[in-house]
């Protein structure tokens, strides 16, 4: 079978019904490669496109967003020719991504076209560098071409066990908080069809006001209902209920084998009756009833801390490493940006602290230099623009853990 390399532009209609359909013959449907949920979890600046490849009997799926770099820090940089035109990077949306794999007979020859041919795309477009949160799972993912970097520790939880064992095999904590939650009267409602999407909007944005959380964070109810039409049978609300009201709530997206945790809240009148540590069991179980074999907690906001803490009593022993990806496609380019870049925070009296490992270096703290009224495009987007994007592969977990 001869081998199709292309790229889809997510704006187009007739591309992004070739990339669904594509999408939807895939082995697992990763709910975070479906086009409309990467749309909905864009950047500030961000043209959503995937590369895809057909190869030796299977497909590669790899989504990002093309984003235009600052073109006044272009110039400073002296990079803006005659034409004029921009230079972009590259970055994969919220969650778990990376060059997604299925039915390949041969990885390695699929690997060598499918980087060679991205390469040159990439030059093509001037594109000066690439930034991606990899999937957990290497079995499903084509080896990275550039750089990798240990970002933090996800928990993830095995489901290929008993329901016995999987009860069992959490934290004492856990299991005191569950028996704790079942006297206080609290009871389990699964939502599949988004019946109750008010009340989840309603615990959510109390949790992220509680959290004086940044503007990003606090989703409106058309980004779920956005969530239903992209995922039907793909999507569940997990809600504790108490005295005839909803107080807790987990949002679970869904592939063929893997769950994962997407966004929560608690009520903070509820926390007494630890809602929340019977959301999570009852969440377990329940995708372990439907057939997966995985479910990803996700990590905390930084190494150790107690949000990693308590995701950990639910798999102790589910520590996977989450990496992202980086590359530079033009060495020259990435440091004269970057160079510029470090005079302009320079001449704020600011550092670069490079043991955050942000990269691209050239965004870091973009968007507070934007603020400062420096001469930066604020049309151009920023991984600072959601704190901690490195955390873990939703940038961070949006769940506050009830003590």
């Amino acid at each position: 079978m001869r081998a199709t390399w292309t790229v889809w532009d997510g704006e187009a209609a007739a591309d992004r019904k070739q990339w669904i359909d594509l999408w939807s013959d895939s082995a697992e449907r990763h709910p975070f490669a479906h086009p409309d949920v990467c749309a909905a979890l864009r950047p500030k600046g961000g043209r959503l496109m995937a590369a895809s490849l057909s190869h030796t009997g299977g497909h590669v799926l790899y989504p990002f967003f093309l984003r235009e770099i600052d073109g006044d820090l272009a110039r400073a940089a002296g990079l803006t020719g005659d034409d004029g035109a921009p230079l972009y990077d590259l970055v994969s949306p919220y969650g778990y991504g990376g060059p997604m794999h299925w039915r390949i007979g041969d990885v390695a020859a699929a690997t060598v076209k499918f980087e060679a041919d991205f390469a040159v795309w990439a030059e093509q477009n001037r594109v000066v560098s690439e930034f991606a949160r990899l999937s957990l799972f290497e079995e499903s993912l084509l080896p990275f071409a550039g750089h990798t970097r240990k970002r933090q520790t996800n928990l993830v939880r095995d489901l290929e066990v008993t329901s016995e064992e999987l009860s069992q095999a959490v934290a004492s904590k856990v299991r005191s908080n569950v028996r704790r939650a079942h006297r206080e009267g609290v009871t389990i409602v699964v939502d599949t069809d988004g019946r109750y999407v008010d009340d989840f909007v309603r615990i959510y944005s109390e949790t992220m006001e509680r959290r004086d959380s940044v503007d990003w964070y606090r989703f409106k109810q058309p980004f779920f209902e956005g969530l239903h039409t992209a995922l039907p049978g793909q999507f569940a609300y997990v809600y504790a209920q108490l005295d005839g009201r909803l107080v807790s709530s987990d949002l679970l997206l869904f592939g063929h084998s893997t769950g994962y945790y997407f966004l929560g809240g608690t009520e903070a009148e509820a926390f007494p009756a630890r809602p929340n540590d019977l959301v999570k069991m009852e969440s377990m179980k329940w995708l372990r009833t439907r057939g997966c074999s995985k479910y990803v907690l996700g990590g905390g906001y930084v190494a150790g801390d107690g949000l990693e803490r308590y995701k950990r009593g639910f798999a102790p022993k589910g520590q996977v490493d989450f990496f992202t990806g980086e590359r530079i496609f033009s060495d020259a380019h990435y440091e004269r940006l970057s160079a510029a870049h470090r005079s302009r925070l320079s001449a704020v009296g600011w550092d670069v602290d490079e043991s955050e490992g942000f990269f691209p270096a050239y965004r870091y703290n973009a968007e507070l230099l934007a603020h400062s009224q420096v001469s930066v495009d604020s049309g151009a987007s920023s991984e600072s623009e959601t704190p901690n994007a490195h955390a873990d592969g939703f940038s961070r977990s949006l769940q506050e853990a009830a003590s």
